[in-house]
């Protein structure tokens, strides 16, 4: 329908109509509106299923008629929607990738839901996050449960990933100490070695 303008009466409200004192610009344009609500109108009617089609509450405007069929008769794909509710609810955060993916991830998976009529609500996604995340986490879940204020899901994001990253830091530290450690200790034998060794020679003269 979009060939020749067909479909203009769907994209644009109804013009106001023509006066005496309307231009010829504005005559044409209502006129190429008025054709595009007409065809609109019949192809949706002779295509559409009769069963729905008697329950359309009558309009004269194809918009309106096409917004409530939108409304009131989208098919929803049912094992679309159960799989998404259950990548929604079983998901948790493997380590592997970025906090910030993971969150993403599950927004992703939120939004589809809502797109196919489930109706959850942001406050029952923020907490499907925090316990998506493991046991490194609990801290920020005890202080989110503690507060009284609601956090966004944008703060919630940045809280988490700054969480993130410090135990990044703490862990890249603790690796460097160990690290350290085991340098030290792999030195230390050998200068006792060298050391009694020499004793032995002295004695041995």
């Amino acid at each position: 329908m979009t060939l020749q303008n067909l479909d203009l009466a769907l994209r644009v409200d109804e013009p106001s109509k023509p006066t005496y004192m309307s231009s010829a610009d504005e005559r044409s344009f209502y006129e190429k509106w008025e054709h595009s609500n007409r065809s609109c109108l019949m192809v949706m009617k002779y295509t559409m299923d009769k069963s729905i089609k008697v329950c359309v509450p009558k309009t004269e405007r194809a918009k309106e008629f096409l917004e409530y069929v939108k409304t009131n008769y989208t098919k929803t794909d049912k094992a679309e929607m159960i799989t998404y509710l259950k990548l929604l609810t079983t998901t948790v955060h493997d380590g592997v990738g970025g906090v910030r993916d993971h969150i993403i991830k599950l927004k992703h998976y939120f939004n589809k839901a809502n797109e196919m009529k489930v109706e959850l609500s942001e406050k029952f996604l923020k907490w499907l996050i925090l316990e998506s995340l493991p046991a490194s986490f609990d801290a920020i879940k005890l202080t989110y449960n503690a507060l009284k204020e609601e956090w966004t899901l944008e703060e919630l994001m940045s809280i988490v990933v700054q969480h993130e990253v410090s135990l990044k830091k703490n862990e890249t530290h603790s690796i460097a100490l160990v690290t350290d450690q085991g340098s030290n200790m792999k030195k230390k034998p050998a200068h006792k070695n060298s050391r009694s060794s020499k004793q032995f020679k002295r004695r041995g003269n």
